[in-house]
């Protein structure tokens, strides 16, 4: 087996992890409280990726410019992981995956396009409208009215979608510093941040939790994480942003299966439709080809 296609199978794996992300929350949802979850794995994934960096050799500095967007980062983290975790409690997680993970890189290109930072084609205006109505699709939107629409988990979702899109856009401008360096000082704000401002604990310690909760926060902080987040980095650096986003595919329907199989989610062909339209919709706009095994890596 080549290097290559050894590395593809550590990213399914990590994908896997990201699409467990979802299921996991609402069983967490069941143990702490919104603001406990962020603290909990934000500060667990600090301290995960700190000897990720070291195995790295990363270094730990980073320059006042690159610390100060890594705390607007924090917020917006903050901000969607709220969101994230409330979809997951309130709605259905498998959804919540399919359409949140699908909807973030559109909103993403959207927001480059209108910062003239992404040069427009009449075939980026078709695969946006056919982003778009996939995620329609996905949530069903014709079984709501408008006033449903506008509350509940819907506005999670696009509340969601919108905070990590908005971050996103804001770690381009950290261009000269390790994406896994900038990463650690996002996590380590967000720990930070969240005890400061918002984490109240009502439900004693973690420490008198069962395993069930154990083996949930590990997985979604060293899994879905610190493991899947190192993971997707290398993919990068070794086959280059467009081929490894190819495996980000993989998420909503991750998410969507552990979630009929765990916690028995009813499987809509809506929700796989629409997940499906989104990502054919993302391959156009990003010129996405599945070579990555058998030609030259774009880097």
């Amino acid at each position: 087996m080549t290097a290559d296609r050894k590395l593809a199978l550590w990213i399914v794996l990590a994908m896997f992890f990201w699409g467990a992300s979802w299921p996991i929350a609402n069983v967490l949802s069941g143990y702490i409280n919104v603001h406990e979850f962020i603290s909990y794995r934000y500060i667990i994934t600090t301290l995960s990726m700190a000897p990720v960096l070291w195995w790295m050799k990363l270094s730990f500095k980073i320059s006042l410019k690159h610390f100060l967007i890594a705390s607007l980062a924090a917020i917006l983290l903050i901000y969607y992981s709220k969101y994230y975790f409330l979809s997951t409690k309130h709605g259905a997680p498998g959804l919540a995956g399919a359409v949140v993970t699908t909807l973030m890189p559109v909103l993403v290109y959207l927001l480059m396009m209108f910062s003239k930072q992404n040069k427009t084609q009449g075939k980026d205006w078709l695969a946006l409208l056919l982003g778009v109505l996939g995620v329609l699709v996905t949530m069903n939107i014709w079984q709501f009215q408008l006033s449903e629409i506008l509350t509940g988990s819907s506005v999670y979702l696009l509340a969601a979608a919108t905070c990590w899109a908005l971050m996103s856009i804001v770690t381009t401008f950290a261009k000269t510093v390790a994406p896994a360096t900038l990463s650690f000082y996002i996590y380590l704000m967000t720990a930070l941040l969240d005890l400061t401002f918002f984490f109240e604990p009502t439900h004693g310690s973690i420490l008198a939790m069962d395993y069930v909760f154990w083996v949930s926060i590990l997985i979604v902080t060293i899994g879905s994480t610190t493991f899947a987040t190192t993971v997707y980095f290398i993919g990068i650096q070794r086959l280059g942003s467009k081929q490894a986003s190819v495996f980000t595919f993989l998420v909503p329907f991750i998410a969507i299966g552990l979630s009929v199989i765990f916690l028995s989610e009813t499987l809509q062909w809506t929700t796989i439709l629409g997940a499906m339209m989104t990502i054919v919709a993302l391959m156009i706009l990003n010129n996405i080809e599945f070579n990555f095994l058998t030609t030259k890596h774009e880097k």
